[in-house]
């Protein structure tokens, strides 16, 4: 897969989101449980920070800094972390956090060189490889999360 590929997955995966909430209410969006215990906020606060595990050490590598991440050992206790912190804010922040964290996420990642996006480096997620198998499984987990908003509307 081409970095072309992986920046045009990323940008399909987050369109594909847009389709499967389009024309929910607020309520529906903050009130019902989804997937688990997460309403589609949460599921979107949860997609949204695992972009940002990723965004800083990306970001910093673009401006020529080595690769680095802090690995999270217990992703279980982590997702419960993050969706507690995004529980109480704002639905439309949320939804907005999104937003601009995708955007710097794949800004940064098209200002790499080409080398950098054939190394292979440490993810947060506890993986490695290189950084288009790391913004495709970005992709991947947000189209994850689609399906079972779509399981839920019934589509």
């Amino acid at each position: 897969m081409t970095r072309e590929e992986a920046l045009a997955k990323l940008t399909a995966s987050r369109q594909t989101l847009h389709q499967a909430i389009q024309g929910l209410s607020d309520q529906e969006m903050t009130q019902v449980q989804v997937e688990g215990e997460w309403t589609v906020k949460d599921v979107i606060g949860h997609v949204s920070s695992w972009e940002e595990t990723l965004l800083g050490p990306l970001s910093r590598y673009a401006d020529g800094e080595p690769f680095e991440v802090q690995v999270i050992e217990d992703y279980l206790a982590w997702n419960d972390e993050q969706a507690a912190d995004k529980r109480n804010v704002p639905l439309s922040e949320v939804l907005d956090k999104s937003a601009a964290v995708r955007q710097e996420l794949v800004s940064a990642a098209s200002r790499l060189s080409g080398e950098q996006w054939e190394q292979q480096e440490l993810f947060p997620w506890g993986e490695r490889g290189t950084l288009t198998q790391a913004l495709n499984g970005l992709a991947a987990h947000e189209m994850e999360h689609v399906r079972a908003i779509r399981r839920w509307r019934g589509d």
